[in-house]
């Protein structure tokens, strides 16, 4: 190709003019810019245009769709647990038939260890405590109709005992001609361990206490109201060996447990004022309580008297409180509940002698009665008294594990 030939074919084409450095450059407007390409479109193909294709990708979606729902199953799918518990029952029964011996019976505890079920587990874990709510249910109501006079307390024969190589006590709930009435047995190792409190802690306090509370502040296995002693103002007091009051008196009895534990009764107080409370100091008496009547010596019954501090012939039925004695350091108490028409009538002081003799008392004696009869047993009152709540007393009988 010549030269003209070539600078021909050059100029069909329109040169790019060389680019002026020495003026600025002209921006090109967006509509400008555009200006200069073509739009390309790109349409979809039109139905029809190719058949074949379209038909063949619908019949492999036919085939597919199929296939899935062949191999999809026709019943539920079972659970993870459910799954795990067959695995489980699967490997309990290989792993039992390859154990020696005999197979166990069902009922033992390798049986149901072998058959472990969760949700039998969980149901047994949910009546559980059913059981316990309407048990609590139960003892809440309980002790409302108690607390209202609506149903009178029952223990079972052994239900109420403390054992301990130091004391023993079993209190047992009896009836016996109308009278509901409970039996203490107690055996100490010492002495000391027969204690007396007094209402504020102090027999001058002046102030008066409910048996639980007096006893509450010691923690005693057992206690019981005592003589009331300052409500009577007089009579001679010793108690856990200190001499509190000399007076003599004519009208009581005088309980008296000396330095060994052993008891026994002043019934004759004519000797001159002092005298006796110097005798009984000089000897270390440890307790004595104003009260009565005597109701048993040497294991016989003891005439009562015919005019007392309170009534001692038959028919007069009050709840009582009474102590006494089956041998060296094993004491007896008794206290009968009262006044409450369908669960206990009272006592009689014959009748109350005549419970000692049945237990084979050695010795025995009347303590304060009435509204202050409380049993005290491990913290809790196990009697019912005859006001619906504890009457406030002055001073209390303890039996205890460890003196302080």
């Amino acid at each position: 190709m010549s030269k003209q030939d070539r600078r021909d074919a050059l100029d069909a084409f329109e040169r790019t003019p060389q680019r002026r450095y020495d003026r600025p450059a002209q921006e090109e407007t967006r509509l400008e810019h555009a200006g200069r390409f073509r739009k390309r479109y790109y349409d979809l193909p039109q139905p029809g245009g190719r058949p074949g294709r379209f038909l063949w990708s619908a019949c492999c979606a036919v085939m597919l769709l199929t296939l899935c729902c062949a191999s999809a199953p026709m019943v539920d799918v079972p659970s993870v647990q459910e799954r795990f518990a067959d695995w489980a029952a699967q490997q309990n029964e290989r792993t039992l038939s390859q154990l020696p011996g005999a197979t166990p019976e069902p009922g033992t505890a390798l049986y149901e260890a072998m058959n472990f079920s969760a949700e039998a587990q969980q149901q047994a874990i949910e009546n559980a405590a059913a059981q316990a709510q309407e048990q609590a249910r139960a003892e809440e109501q309980e002790a409302q109709e108690i607390a209202a006079g609506t149903r009178f307390k029952h223990y079972e024969p052994g239900e109420l005992s403390y054992q301990t190589d130091r004391m023993s006590v079993s209190v047992e709930q009896k009836t016996k001609d109308g009278m509901t009435y409970f039996v203490c047995d107690i055996k100490l190792s010492d002495v000391s361990q027969l204690r007396t409190a007094f209402a504020g802690d102090s027999f001058t306090s002046g102030i008066y206490e409910a048996t639980s509370d007096i006893a509450g502040r010691y923690s005693p296995v057992l206690a019981i109201n005592a003589d009331f002693c300052r409500y009577h103002r007089n009579g001679v007091i010793i108690r856990n060996g200190e001499l509190l009051r000399k007076q003599n008196i004519t009208k009581h009895h005088l309980l008296i447990v000396d330095e060994n534990g052993d008891m026994s009764a002043l019934t004759d107080r004519t000797g001159k004022q002092g005298l006796v409370a110097a005798d009984l100091e000089a000897k270390n008496t440890w307790q004595t309580f104003e009260f009565g009547p005597v109701l048993v010596e040497n294991g016989q019954a003891v005439a009562l008297p015919k005019s007392f501090y309170v009534a001692c012939a038959d028919g007069y039925y009050e709840p009582r409180t009474a102590i006494g004695q089956l041998g060296p350091l094993h004491y007896i108490v008794i206290v009968v509940d009262g006044r409450r028409s369908g669960y206990s009538t009272g006592a009689s002081i014959p009748q109350l002698q005549q419970l000692f003799l049945d237990e084979g008392a050695q010795f025995a004696f009347n303590l304060d009665g009435g509204g202050s009869t409380t049993l005290y047993f491990l913290g809790e009152v196990v009697n019912m008294p005859s006001g619906g709540t504890e009457r406030s007393v002055s001073d209390v009988i303890m039996f205890m594990a460890n003196p302080q």
